[in-house]
């Protein structure tokens, strides 16, 4: 059974991948394969419990890559540790304006309003029902 950190694992190798591939065409290779090394150290400074890690290094992937979701994403759960709720929430949100299928930024944003002041109930109603209808677990 997988568990949620080798879930993240994975999809860093296949983000890292699809990153240089995508990237490749509008970054030179050096800064498509930087921005794919920075998020993946800042994901893995994340998984340590490390934000302030974390938040360097997804800042600095997210300079290289402002249209990766993903980034955005993971950059949220880096300042959700860290306790900058607001700021988590912006990264969120630019999660989803990137990418509005990407069900982990929903799910986080969900979550955090929940956590935070309990506005986001009704988010969370709906993506009880995303991750139970997903057939990749997440």
């Amino acid at each position: 059974m997988s568990t949620p950190r080798r879930r993240r694992s994975a999809g860093i190798a296949v983000f890292a991948v699809t990153l240089c591939g995508l990237a490749c065409s509008s970054l030179p290779p050096v800064q498509a394969i930087r921005a794919a090394r920075y998020y993946a150290a800042g994901t893995d400074a994340l998984d340590r419990g490390d934000p302030a890690i974390a938040i360097e290094q997804l800042e600095r992937a997210a300079v290289l890559r402002p249209d990766a979701s993903e980034i955005h994403n993971h950059l949220g759960l880096a300042y959700w540790a860290d306790g900058r709720e607001r700021v988590a929430e912006r990264e969120f949100e630019r999660a989803l304006e990137l990418d509005c299928d990407n069900d982990a930024a929903r799910v986080n944003l969900a979550r955090l309003r929940v956590a935070r002041d309990g506005s986001g109930e009704q988010e969370m109603l709906e993506v009880r029902g995303v991750e139970r209808s997903s057939s990749n677990g997440g």
